[in-house]
């Protein structure tokens, strides 16, 4: 039976879909870093790039460094323009977990529409 652990991993790849980048106000990406301490973070550059670093921290020189790619990479913070985090959004989560138990009856009543044996569990007997 590979049909749960299939839906597990499904599931796992969705579970990306129910967050968004939530800006940081009023806060530096040093400071942010060093109290927050975010797994992930965007910065947005003074040329309107973005930048998505993993494992982001505060590197020598006034620069933010963390992988970008799969590379070791560091921008200046008189660079970054813009801060932001990962953040969960109910309405995303709300609207996942909907959608997907809709297409979950709706599988099940197909399959009982086409169970013409009688002794299925929709057969009422």
């Amino acid at each position: 039976m590979l049909r749960r652990p299939i839906a597990g991993t499904l599931l796992l790849c969705y579970l990306a879909a129910c967050t968004s980048w939530h800006v940081e106000k009023e806060v530096s990406p040093l400071q942010l870093i060093s109290t927050k301490h975010p797994r992930v973070v965007r910065l947005t550059r003074a040329d309107g790039s973005p930048m998505v670093l993993d494992q982001p921290r505060i590197a020598v020189g006034d620069s933010v460094a963390g992988v970008h790619n799969g590379v070791q990479s560091s921008v200046a913070v008189s660079d970054v323009t813009q801060v932001a985090t990962p953040r969960l959004s109910a309405g995303k989560t709300i609207g996942l977990f909907l959608g997907l138990s809709v297409v979950a009856v709706g599988i099940a009543v197909i399959a009982c529409l086409s169970d013409n044996s009688g002794t299925g569990p929709c057969s009422g007997n």
